[in-house]
């Protein structure tokens, strides 16, 4: 059955009418008639829908049950992702959202090499994060947050903070996890590396420092090896 996430609100309607880039999927790409069946997902509730009126400009679909979804993961964990070039970050968004991130945390520090994230490449994102979690069948997709710097970065992120630095020999990503967390946020590098002071104020802020392993990963690799990694052991 097609997954489409929607606004929460619309979950608690009867009738749920979608806007004109789903309808025009729905009723063109999909090729779907009144009668056929569809899920709408929120907020880590699904609804199963039937359709009533299919055309390319309006799709009405009425509620036939609700349930709680059960695809999201027991950890609540949130990448912080620098800005990277091309389409890396993208790449990053689709695979972490995969694999059950529920937010990605932009950032800048020293060494990034892209410094800004417009509104429509943050829109792109927010596309981008929204139809992978639908493909990977998870009850609510993940939120793009506010561009932020390496400082502002620890105000914000949910503890216990987990850094990934190829300057770390000892700490294994594995090993440092805790078990227990309800919710854990993760940090990987930009293509230029962390430097040793944006290191000591991690330190400073309680952050745990780790290693991804013996050899140098692209901050693309690492991102989606570390959330593999973690999702794999806490979820």
């Amino acid at each position: 059955m097609h997954r489409f996430i929607v606004r929460a609100s619309m979950l608690a309607q009867d009738a749920v009418t979608l806007d004109t880039a789903r309808a025009h999927q729905i009723a063109v790409v999909l090729r779907m008639q009144p009668g056929d069946e569809i899920t709408l997902v929120a907020g880590g509730d699904e609804a199963v829908a039937v359709l009533e009126t299919v055309t390319p400009e309006r799709v009405v679909a009425r509620i036939r049950e609700r349930a709680a979804s059960t695809r999201e993961p027991r950890v609540s964990l949130v990448l912080a992702l620098p800005l990277l070039r091309g389409d890396r970050s993208e790449e990053v968004v689709e695979a972490v959202t995969q694999l059950g991130v529920v937010k990605v945390l932009p950032y800048v520090s020293t060494r990034s090499v892209v410094r800004a994230l417009g509104d429509a490449k943050r829109e792109r994102w927010e596309r981008i994060a929204r139809e992978a979690a639908e493909t990977a069948r998870r009850g609510d997709a993940p939120g793009i947050g506010t561009l932020r710097t390496w400082d502002e970065l620890f105000e914000v992120l949910p503890r216990p903070i987990v850094v990934a630095w190829e300057g770390e020999r000892e700490v294994r990503l594995r090993d440092a996890l805790p078990r227990d967390a309800a919710s854990l946020s993760l940090v990987i590098g930009p293509e230029g590396g962390l430097a040793d002071e944006e290191i000591a104020l991690a330190r400073s802020r309680d952050a745990i420092v780790v290693s991804l392993g013996s050899r140098n990963l692209r901050a693309e690799t690492a991102a989606i090896a570390a959330v593999a990694i973690a999702m794999d052991l806490l979820d």
